[in-house]
Order: C-alpha cells, then sequence, then structure tokens
C-alpha cells in the first residue's frame, strides 16, 4: 500500500498524488509492523526523530537513490538515506543513516556524510571531507579536501569551507566564517 504518514493532515486527504493513510499511530498499528518508509523530511533534526520514532513502530527506512545519481560500486549508503538527481558519490564515500545528498551535489572520495545530514543541491565536496551528524551545507557551497563540518553546523550558500568548521557554528561567506 502507497501512502504518507503525517500526524499533521487529515487521513484521506491527497499530498502529491499519494494520499494520507494516517499519523504515527497508524504505522504503530500490529498490521503494518514491518512498513517500509520513505524520509521526506528536510529538517535534520525532525528527521532523526521521525525516523526514530518509525523504527520504534516497526518500520524500516528505506534508502532512496534516485535512478540519475551516480554512486561508486565502493560508496556505502546507510539505512533511510536518500540520494538525488544528478548526485555524484565518488569511491569509498559513506552516507550514513538518514542523510539527504541533493540534487547535483558532488561527494568525492573518501568524505563521510553524518547520520541525518543535509549537503544541499550543487554543493561540492573535496576528498576525505566530513560533514558530521545533523549539519548542512548550503545551496552551492564548497568544502575543500580534508576539512570538517561540525556536528549540527550550518554553512550558508555559496560559502567555501576552508578550514574545520566547530560543531553548532552557522557560517557564511568565502572564506566562510
Amino acid at each position: 500500500m502507497l501512502g504518507s504518514v503525517d500526524d499533521g493532515r487529515p487521513k484521506g486527504e491527497i499530498v502529491l498524488g499519494i494520499p494520507v493513510l494516517g499519523g504515527l499511530a497508524w504505522l504503530s498499528m500490529p498490521e503494518h509492523h514491518g512498513a517500509r518508509v520513505a524520509l521526506g523530511i528536510g529538517g535534520n533534526v525532525p528527521r532523526e526523530r521521525i525516523a526514530d520514532a518509525c523504527k520504534k513502530a516497526g518500520a524500516s527506512l528505506v534508502t532512496a537513490i534516485h535512478p540519475r545519481a551516480v554512486v561508486s560500486r565502493s560508496a556505502v549508503i546507510e539505512e533511510g538515506a536518500v540520494v538525488m538527481a544528478l548526485a555524484a558519490i565518488n569511491p569509498d564515500a559513506r552516507i550514513e543513516r538518514g542523510a539527504i545528498v541533493n540534487t547535483a551535489a558532488i561527494i568525492e572520495h573518501d568524505c563521510v556524510i553524518g547520520a541525518f545530514a543535509h549537503v544541499s543541491p550543487n554543493a561540492a565536496m573535496g576528498g576525505s571531507c566530513r560533514v558530521q551528524a545533523r549539519a548542512h551545507l548550503g545551496v552551492g557551497a564548497s568544502m575543500l579536501p580534508g576539512t570538517t563540518l561540525g556536528e549540527g553546523a550550518v554553512v550558508g550558500g555559496g560559502a567555501l569551507v576552508a578550514r574545520d568548521i566547530p560543531a553548532g557554528s552557522i557560517v557564511k561567506g568565502v572564506p566562510a566564517r
């Protein structure tokens, strides 16, 4: 059965051509145990909270990779991650649980995208970069090779990460500060 689970919309409402089946309570019903759930939540912290609630209800998280994405055979993409069209994920990269690699993002070799992090459209990461859990690399932002974006940090659109960014920081500009 194809449908969405949404506590904020009434059962039966049609959203993007897909019916709302109910809220998390629907997912928790024994007859729906084992349901497969694709996360459609942009915010990193809410996406993690909902993913955990889905798992607790007995659902499994779907890993969604667009057919027009390019993913190296040696890359690892974990449960619940989403890779959008035209994204490139190169050798030995790792995309952790619930992370988003958005449209046309470039994830070079040996990069790690942490759990529930988000790499925005047209963002680019040089080799061996790390975007830690729940961090966000903005639209068109770039990271020089070997740099790290700390847990929960946010990089504004078009910025250049030329040095490590501490956890919880919000930075913008060229170079990002």
